[in-house]
């Protein structure tokens, strides 16, 4: 499948609840490099920060020795300090929005620091009931997830650095809370799980053999954008040929997907049969059962559409041939 870049302008939820922490002089310093990089400097003028200043910071930050500090810092432990943390994170995520040299924050182990403070952070919900981790948990998984998309992860082995089961069971740890507390944050977790399991098989193993396809199944109902990335990540799974559709097979699978069949949406309606194609290819029996349960019927609702119809064609001649 393909790897997604969450874009720096695209807001998190509860951005706004930064502003509202106690800061001493240290975080007020922090909090004022993260919004010159974010081209938020408060209430200077365009004239004084002219376009290029984002960047120009960028690369003065890549250049310094603030950059292997900061990644010390967020290095998880008993002297991490939350409210810088906070600004930290999100200062790294402006810094690799910024793409100065994004190669480099992972040949300092960035990806590894992130893990960690994935991990911590997973630990840390079972913990407690503070609210307040969700202002963490967002920078973090975005940094993550743009991070990865990044050619130089594979030259590193970036993927090994984060390790796959631990990694997952945290990130599923997480979308358990964000759906109980926060679930406008499920798709900060659900775009990092697209990322991970886009190019990796190992990703892709550990979900299946930590039995979470149910629990991602049962993320469907929530919201279109969540469905859709629900959906992609099991079309990652089911792209990586028979041995892994055997595994998303039999069970909740189908029934789900004649569910989302329902739906509205065409950008849902459209990735369920993107996914019902790959598993009518490489497991026949899904075709059979499809039929059996009424599948065609499910299509016709969509021959109509135009952005769906070919779509729809192409998967009732695989069901019929299957």
């Amino acid at each position: 499948m393909w790897l997604c870049w969450k874009p720096l302008d695209m807001p998190c939820p509860n951005f706004c609840r930064l502003r509202k922490l106690q800061r001493r002089s240290f975080q007020v310093w922090v909090w004022m490099l993260s919004h010159l990089l974010s081209g938020r400097a408060m209430a200077i003028s365009p004239s004084v920060v002219p376009t290029h200043g984002r960047t120009s910071a960028g690369s003065s930050i890549m250049g310094s020795t603030l950059l292997q500090h900061m990644l010390r810092l967020l290095q998880p432990g008993p002297k991490l300090s939350p409210g810088v943390a906070v600004e930290f994170a999100w200062c790294l995520h402006y810094i690799i929005c910024s793409q100065v040299n994004n190669a480099l924050l992972i040949t300092h182990g960035a990806l590894s620091t992130l893990g960690l403070l994935l991990l911590d952070l997973a630990g840390a919900v079972q913990r407690t009931e503070d609210a307040g981790l969700e202002l963490l948990a967002c920078p973090v998984l975005r940094c993550l997830s743009n991070l990865l998309t990044e050619a130089a992860v594979e030259a590193v082995g970036g993927q090994i650095q984060l390790g796959d089961e631990r990694v997952v069971a945290a990130l599923f740890i997480l979308l358990q809370f964000f759906l109980q507390k926060q679930p406008s944050l499920l798709p900060e977790g659900l775009w990092l799980l697209n990322n991970l399991t886009a190019n990796s098989p190992s990703f892709c193993t550990s979900l299946l053999s930590l039995d979470l396809i149910e629990p991602l199944l049962q993320l469907l109902p929530v919201s279109n954008v969540v469905s859709v990335l629900v959906l992609t990540v099991l079309c990652n799974i089911a792209e990586k040929g028979p041995a892994y559709c055997q595994r998303l097979w039999p069970g909740p699978l189908l029934p789900s997907l004649l569910d989302t069949l329902a739906f509205s949406d065409t950008e849902v309606v459209g990735q369920s049969l993107e996914l019902l194609q790959l598993l009518f290819l490489y497991q026949p029996e899904a075709a059979q059962a499809f039929l059996q349960q009424s599948g065609l019927q499910a299509l016709q609702r969509h021959e109509g559409e135009a952005q769906l119809q070919d779509r729809v064609h192409a998967l009732r001649e695989t069901a019929l041939r299957g």
